[in-house]
């Protein structure tokens, strides 16, 4: 089932679009499922983005050798690097032209907070209120205290263990929501296309387009050039060693899947060591970064034009640093990006309604985010290795 479940969510979201323009009573019939699909993922965001952290801060500070600390330096850097490439690429070809849903639902309120403000929200009296009012800033700030906090004392590790625990129960509720899927797709995007009409498929075609443009320039711009001036190796060579992973990447969109041939290509065709490559190569599994920066920024502007939202520059800033700190969360199941998709939309108070349409798209998306987060996790590899003297 799960192998077909992209199959069957990309048929329905065509099926939606042409209910949308035949089948109207259809579709006014069961829209209130994709309010259920939407209201199902708010529900576990916050539990989800919390017991995904909490063990990756534990285990970061449990491991204190230098190349960690240069791994994370490096995928930091990279992914920033992105993000504002790809912010620059969407804010020249505006693929939201044209299409504005009404904002109904925004509440401006992340665009008036001061920067003490924002500072305050962070650190709230009351735990248990971020929470239930889903302030996810605050939970990440949270989780990242307890992942720090658990590392220095003598029984952290249970702790972690029964919040791994919780996070694989919270990740297999997610698998079964996201079976959810393709029913919610229907009805999302049947609903948006009978109120919205045709001209969405345009948008749609348009932000595909534009994640594989901002994909290649991320290829180019913060994998090849740098690989090319750190260590010289050429473009071509470079690219004739990588591509073995593509093939791979774009099959599976799975990150963990592509693992072994990952390293095996890092190792063998560049000769990573060992000591870098068994550290640097399942971090960037876990941690997810290029990919992340191309999807993260891609939805967050293109869905501040669709509902009209304008983007101050402390807003932006605020837009980087919780893509950053959430993509490292991504759960490892379905259509995981769609929950931290949703999860971002949520972090930044910008309506959920394009989510049904993202998640018809999420599975081309997908193949390239995969590919570019692989392949980042080469180039660092190569460049941590080089710089370390670790390759022959």
């Amino acid at each position: 089932m799960k192998k077909n479940l992209s199959l069957i969510t990309l048929s329905c979201l065509f099926l939606g679009i042409l209910a949308g323009l035949f089948a109207k009573p259809l579709v006014s019939a069961i829209s209130f499922i994709g309010t259920i699909y939407i209201n199902l993922l708010k529900f576990l965001i916050g539990p989800v983005v919390f017991t995904s952290i909490v063990p990756t801060v534990h285990d970061s500070f449990k491991r204190k050798d230098s190349v960690l600390g240069k791994a994370i330096f490096t995928y930091v850097a990279m992914f920033l690097a992105t993000f504002f490439l790809m912010s620059a690429l969407v804010t020249v070809l505006d693929p939201a032209k044209g299409f504005t849903f009404p904002a109904t639902e925004w509440n401006g309120s992340t665009q008036s907070l001061s920067f003490q403000e924002i500072l305050i929200n962070l650190f709230p009296s009351n735990p248990i209120t971020i929470f239930a009012e889903l302030k996810l800033f605050a939970i990440i700030v949270f989780a990242y205290l307890v992942g720090v906090g658990s590392a220095s004392i003598e029984n952290g590790k249970k702790l972690v263990s029964g919040i791994i625990i919780i996070r694989d129960l919270f990740f297999r509720i997610l698998e079964y929501i996201m079976y959810l899927t393709p029913l919610a797709v229907f009805a999302l995007i049947g609903t948006t296309v009978m109120n919205y009409g045709t001209v969405i498929l345009g948008v749609g075609i348009r932000y595909v387009l534009t994640a594989y443009l901002g994909g290649l320039l991320t290829i180019i711009v913060v994998m090849i050039l740098p690989v090319w001036i750190l260590t010289g190796i050429d473009p071509w060579n470079y690219l004739m060693k990588v591509y073995r992973v593509w093939l791979v990447s774009l099959t599976t969109c799975s990150s963990a899947a592509t693992l072994p041939t990952t390293m095996k290509v890092c190792k063998e065709e560049f000769g990573v060591s060992e000591e870098i490559c068994d550290v640097v190569s399942p971090l960037g599994c876990t941690i997810h970064m290029c990919g992340g920066a191309v999807s993260f920024a891609l939805l967050g502007l293109f869905c501040s034009k669709l509902y009209g939202i304008e983007i101050s520059f402390g807003t932006y800033l605020l837009m980087a640093v919780s893509a950053l700190l959430i993509n490292m969360s991504a759960p490892g199941i379905p259509n995981g990006g769609v929950v931290i998709g949703a999860t971002y939309l949520q972090l930044l108070g910008i309506p959920l309604d394009f989510i049904g349409f993202y998640s018809g798209l999420y599975k081309v998306l997908d193949m390239l985010y995969t590919t570019l987060n692989v392949t980042g996790n080469i180039t660092a590899n190569v460049i941590l290795s080089r710089k370390d003297k670790k390759v022959h």
